[in-house]
């Protein structure tokens, strides 16, 4: 099952208990995922499919969906998941009031009515990101990069030094919905979105699919 499918079986255990629901666009959406309403009642929803992952819900996710709550004016905050919840996400949530709600990953009869968006991430994720999985890859210095595993929390990747790195999924997102909307991006932009050193592997592990290709002055990525 994809993520954006998950969102919407979220989406539905909201419209079965009588919300109205509305499944938010990645490039915009704050790691809000599902926004549920019912009167005066506005819930921010986070949905994350991490059960065949070992990637678990922890405070910083917490925090950054308090956060995202508060910018949309929510009167309310959930964390859905079907994934493990580490002990310092379960402090957080408590002292900040979010509660954390497991939904399986297990498509319903429900009929929503929550309007599907088009989700090309996936599409692009599941066609030309997964495949690159057991590969190695080589910088234009001809120093490699290994990637060691691709699923839907992200890239485990061994550098050219030597080191083992993971790179979440979020900025993969945020890169690619990025791409996909103004046709270039730079390390710059991707720097300034992602808190940790990850550009220069996030730029030539899309380089080596067949929809972008690298540009200098700035360094970045375009659409081929």
């Amino acid at each position: 099952m994809r993520p954006d499918e998950y969102e919407h079986i979220v989406a539905e255990h909201f419209e079965s208990k009588g919300f109205k629901t509305q499944v938010s666009q990645y490039s915009n959406d704050y790691g809000v995922d599902v926004f549920a309403t019912k009167g005066k009642i506005k819930i921010a929803i986070q949905a994350k499919m991490f059960g065949n992952s070992t990637r678990p819900i922890n405070r910083q996710m917490i925090m950054e969906l308090h956060g995202a709550k508060d910018y949309f004016d929510c009167t309310k905050a959930i964390m859905a998941t079907n994934g493990r919840i580490i002990d310092n996400a379960l402090k957080v949530a408590k002292k900040l009031k979010i509660e954390i709600l497991e939904i399986p990953a297990i498509k319903t009869n429900f009929n929503s009515k929550s309007q599907k968006p088009n989700r090309e991430f996936e599409t692009i994720w599941e066609k030309d990101v997964i495949p690159l999985e057991g590969k190695t890859i080589k910088r234009a210095d001809g120093k490699t990069n290994k990637i060691v595993s691709v699923d839907w929390s992200g890239i485990k990747r061994v550098t050219s030094n030597g080191k083992e790195q993971k790179i979440k999924i979020e900025i993969f997102k945020k890169t690619i919905n990025h791409l996909l909307e103004n046709g270039s991006i730079t390390r710059k932009y991707i720097n300034d979105e992602y808190q940790y050193r990850a550009s220069s592997g996030i730029v030539l592990i899309l380089a080596n699919t067949s929809l972008f290709q690298l540009t200098t002055n700035p360094t970045g990525l375009k659409m081929k």
